[in-house]
């Protein structure tokens, strides 16, 4: 029973890696190339278009909040890019994160502290890549790309919390299989203890051990030396029922030197 949920936890965290992976992808290529578009070519197929944006550049990394913030960005699409808004909306955004985003960030930090793979003052609007939620009055979540890092900060219900973190080098790593011979290191540089105190320092609520499970992140990947992480499942009885109360948890791999390489925060 023990074998087959920890190996029902890899699939889980690899399927979550992977898709890690192809967001971290989708979101560093919309944060760097032209705007491009769909259109169809002359047989019929539709093949992407590059335009280069011709909105105009807006400074955006302030210290302090601009007047009027607050008035939040009109007519938003579901996905929208920081090159796609208007000059309005981007002085609204700026509000958001001075106000909000990083305040979230840095109580994030004084929890994970040393174990970021990147310094607060990365953290900047003009590494924001886009938002996500559209018009919705409960969901909002914005997404930063810092050099290898994919970190994402969401809104529900007018609070802000860190959603996301992905390393595109440890996601990669993850979902490669090891290309030598040798012994796989399935060291971990965490204990059960270390994350349940993470975890119970980021949540606010208690954490019962038998909720924290730890894999050597060798045992899947090339990611040698590190340990996938799930924290909050529930348990089931032998019907499948679910019979604990934690409504929430996360899922964590972390990297050889302890770092955080991805984060999940499910609610």
């Amino acid at each position: 029973m023990k074998m087959t949920r920890g190996k029902s936890l890899v699939v889980t965290i690899i399927a979550l890696v992977i898709g890690g992976a192809y967001l971290w992808h989708r979101w560093d290529e919309r944060s760097r190339a032209p705007e491009m578009h769909v259109a169809p070519d002359q047989s019929g197929a539709y093949e992407y278009v590059h335009h280069q944006s011709n909105a105009p550049t807006v400074t955006t990394n302030i210290s302090a909040p601009l007047q009027n913030s607050n008035k939040a960005p009109h007519a938003l699409g579901f996905r929208e890019r920081i090159n796609e808004m208007t000059d309005a909306e981007k002085i609204a955004m700026t509000n958001l994160f001075v106000t909000k985003l990083k305040p979230a960030a840095e109580q994030w930090f004084s929890v994970y502290s040393n174990r970021v793979p990147f310094n607060l003052e990365d953290l900047r609007m003009d590494n924001f890549v886009e938002r996500i939620g559209g018009d919705s009055k409960v969901y909002h979540s914005y997404t930063f790309v810092m050099g290898d890092i994919t970190f994402g900060i969401a809104q529900q219900n007018g609070d802000a919390h860190v959603q996301y973190l992905a390393s595109k080098h440890a996601v990669t790593a993850m979902s490669t299989l090891p290309m030598t011979g040798a012994s796989p290191d399935v060291s971990m540089p965490v204990t059960r203890q270390d994350v349940k105190a993470l975890a119970e320092a980021d949540w606010g609520q208690q954490f019962p051990p038998n909720l924290v499970q730890l894999i050597p992140s060798a045992e899947s990947g090339s990611l040698a030396g590190g340990a996938i992480v799930n924290v909050g499942s529930e348990v089931k009885n032998a019907a499948g029922i679910p019979i604990s109360k934690v409504s929430g948890g996360f899922n964590y791999i972390f990297a050889k030197d302890g770092t955080l390489a991805y984060y999940l925060r499910a609610k």
